[in-house]
């Protein structure tokens, strides 16, 4: 016997979870203000007199899990919308790429062009460019193709203009090879899928972000298909309780060993005695890359399935104001990095010291602009765009698809 119950139409709590991981990337770029010449980091996070550090200190030191859980939330929603639409050949290719290229392109061409008159503005100042580096015609002739993450670039780590827009550039990919995967009808085979996250992590060692985004992307499948197989129990409200009440404890786990360490004293003895002949710097090494990893393949799978298994049972979690945010943290990602820029010529030319940066009310000030910013970008440029252009190209309209592609499928 099955359970009766269906997946919603829209996961609200995934896109709010969204907005704050975007939210959590903005307060890690803080630091790039305190940066040597706002270009190379010559001091410990702890050093550099980040605003409210003592109590946000975990948000700035791994934040870099965000941009994971984008992926794996692309992941875990591209498998659960198209993935059959595609190997049923009632998403062709062209109609896909329309979709996904009008979601992306337009905050991301909007953001590009404003980087070359900042970071012009930002040289003409100071005599460098803010964080990034590669400026060059190259660079932009990539930034404008949107493949600058793909391996054509000089430096992987200073792409030039928008450098969060990585990311962008990596999704274009996963986009393709999930397509080909969904032609080939291989979306559920789970053997396979398993497969192309282990050989993600396998990339990763040699390109870090093309192999971050495979593993989380495809990781972000697999845990749809675990959701996809719960929902059909019938015992599925007993199983999300455990669910959650396992998420809850891994979270507890999580926050207490950052704050006391314990996990982490206890790896280091342990190792020792296991490997007396390693060094220190070794040993450290091996736990802050199971650490990553246990978070990575573990608790952000976890707190997703959570999620969605609660929506599922419980119905959808409406919360405008966490569903507004979501629906603009595309935008908020691709927006604050020129924002940064914008502020920190505008203390400039006022001739405000850099100390300002320093000052949680600065940090407050950023969000009030950054937040209605984007969510007016993506209502009033946005989403007037993509009808525009989805209108003149799609070979075929679906009205029901525009809808959901609209409000969900927002990375």
């Amino acid at each position: 016997m099955t359970s009766n119950t269906s997946s919603p139409r829209y996961f609200f709590s995934l896109d709010a979870i969204r907005g704050f991981a975007a939210l959590i990337v903005v307060l890690c770029h803080w630091q790039f203000y305190f940066y040597k010449d706002q270009t190379s980091q010559t001091k410990p996070l702890e050093e550099l007199g980040l605003p409210l550090y003592p109590y946000l200190s975990m948000l700035y030191n791994r934040a870099f899990y965000a941009v994971d859980l984008f992926f794996l939330l692309s992941g875990f929603i591209f498998f659960w919308f198209y993935a059959d639409k595609i190997a049923d050949r009632k998403t062709p290719f062209s109609n896909f790429m329309c979709y996904r290229l009008t979601r992306l392109y337009p905050v991301h061409f909007i953001t590009l062009l404003s980087l070359i008159a900042l970071q012009h503005i930002m040289v003409s100042m100071t005599g460098h460019t803010f964080i990034t580096q590669n400026n060059d015609a190259w660079h932009f002739l990539l930034n404008l193709l949107v493949i600058h993450s793909w391996g054509f670039e000089s430096t992987p780590a200073l792409n030039g203009f928008n450098g969060p827009s990585w990311s962008v550039s990596v999704e274009l990919l996963l986009y393709l090879l999930f397509f080909l995967v969904s032609w080939k009808k291989l979306h559920r085979n789970k053997g396979f899928l398993l497969a192309i996250a282990v050989a993600g992590a396998v990339i990763q060692h040699y390109y870090s972000m093309i192999g971050q985004g495979i593993y989380s992307f495809f990781l972000g499948a697999l845990t749809y298909h675990l959701y996809a197989w719960l929902v059909k129990r019938k015992n599925l409200r007993s199983i999300t309780t455990i669910i959650t009440i396992t998420t809850v404890i891994l979270w507890t786990v999580v926050l207490t060993e950052y704050a006391f360490s314990y996990i982490r004293d206890f790896s280091l003895v342990l190792m020792k005695k296991v490997l007396p002949g390693k060094d220190a710097a070794f040993d450290m090494t091996v736990y802050n890359m199971s650490r990553n990893t246990f978070f990575r393949t573990v608790m952000s799978p976890f707190t997703v399935l959570t999620l969605a298994l609660s929506e599922t049972i419980r119905g959808s979690l409406k919360i405008k104001w966490a569903t507004v945010l979501g629906n603009a943290s595309y935008a908020l990602y691709l927006i604050h990095f020129p924002l940064m820029v914008l502020f920190f010529i505008a203390a400039d030319i006022l001739g405000i010291s850099i100390e300002v940066f320093h000052s949680p009310y600065t940090l407050l000030l950023f969000y009030v602009v950054l937040i209605p910013t984007s969510t007016l970008t993506h209502y009033y440029f946005e989403l007037p765009l993509q009808e525009m252009f989805r209108k003149r190209l799609l070979k075929k309209t679906a009205p029901s698809l525009v809808s959901v592609v609209n409000n969900q499928i927002t990375t």
